[in-house]
């Protein structure tokens, strides 16, 4: 009985970090993207995700560690988010969900 509710303790601590609307679609796009890629690349490969919503994400997955972000230098300032180690960890399971769902 103690596994049991172990089991559903991870879980719930799984979904809480991505598993809301479009976090694997972000992780899954900046994977393809190199492990790397700024806000608007994000927003306009992702239909329907509005703005805010992404930036929430984002600001999460980096409180998270599942995200790192970077400030680049230039005219005009760019931030670029890059995946961590755990992030990287997800992709093995977003490829699976896909194959499922295929």
């Amino acid at each position: 009985m103690v596994k049991i509710k172990e089991d559903i303790n991870y879980l719930e601590k799984a979904l809480n970090l991505v598993g809301k609307k479009f976090d694997l679609l972000i992780i899954d796009f900046i994977k393809k993207n190199g492990g790397r890629a700024r806000f608007n690349q994000i927003f306009s490969n992702i239909s329907s995700i509005n703005p805010r919503i992404l930036s929430l994400r984002l600001k999460e997955f980096e409180k998270n560690g599942l995200l790192t972000k970077s400030i680049i230098l230039g005219t005009p300032v760019k931030t670029e988010y890059a995946l961590t180690k755990k992030a990287e960890n997800l992709i093995e399971i977003i490829e699976k969900l896909k194959k499922w769902a295929k």
